[in-house]
């Protein structure tokens, strides 16, 4: 989901989520900080601390303690996880990571906000997961501020794979129009919103449904 600050996205996303939670689906939601951006893999660690691990083999387990130590303390007779020195170290802590989300064989939404924050290590494990098994019950929406996408943007990098992939698929998000902008007013007010009135706040707010909530 592609929009400015206030245009929505995150009120579609908390929708989605209430929809899913309705049908039993499981899910998981992150959201990556502009502060917190050069801390590797720090929105995967929020997914998997969002609901409790599946059962894993300990070759698994060991990996997953690299972002969760508290997985040690819980079983200390765990292999601590060795220092990470070789490549191929990263594509095995990749495939637990990815065991850990997709583990439970069942539907899951994953959510990520703010993806223009997001670390390149998170990034290329998200690709692993969409490429790791194509049959998985798997649906992950971001959100995204395309002005923000500026300089180094890992995320901005990454979407031309993505594309090149057909993994991604992008709904970008416009202001109301000066009806939507009376109708949001009307339904949040209470009472119907007089034509002089609704006018003036649609030329204020320029129909950004959170600046149209605020006013």
């Amino acid at each position: 989901l592609l929009g400015e600050a206030g245009i929505g996205k995150t009120r579609l996303v908390e929708e989605l989520l209430d929809w899913a939670r309705q049908q039993g689906i499981a899910q998981a939601y992150a959201r990556c900080y502009a502060a917190e951006g050069e801390l590797a893999y720090a929105p995967v660690t929020a997914l998997l601390r969002a609901a409790p691990l599946p059962p894993l083999d300990e070759v698994w387990l060991t990996e997953v303690a690299r972002l969760l130590p508290e997985v040690l303390v819980e079983r200390p007779d765990l292999p601590p996880p060795r220092p990470m020195t070789e490549a191929w170290q990263r594509q095995r802590l990749f495939e637990a990571l990815t065991h850990a989300i997709l583990g439970r064989g069942q539907p899951l939404l994953l959510v990520l906000e703010d993806l223009q924050w997001c670390s390149r290590e998170s990034l290329d494990w998200l690709h692993f997961l969409l490429r790791f098994d194509p049959t998985a019950r798997l649906l992950v929406v971001g959100t995204c501020r395309p002005e923000e996408m500026v300089g180094d943007c890992a995320f901005a990098a990454t979407l031309p794979t993505l594309h090149r992939d057909m993994r991604l698929r992008e709904i970008e998000l416009g202001p109301l129009d000066e009806a939507q902008t009376a109708a949001l007013a009307t339904n949040i007010a209470g009472e119907t919103i007089d034509v002089a009135d609704a006018h003036r706040l649609y030329r204020e707010t320029e129909g950004n449904p959170l600046f149209v909530v605020e006013t």
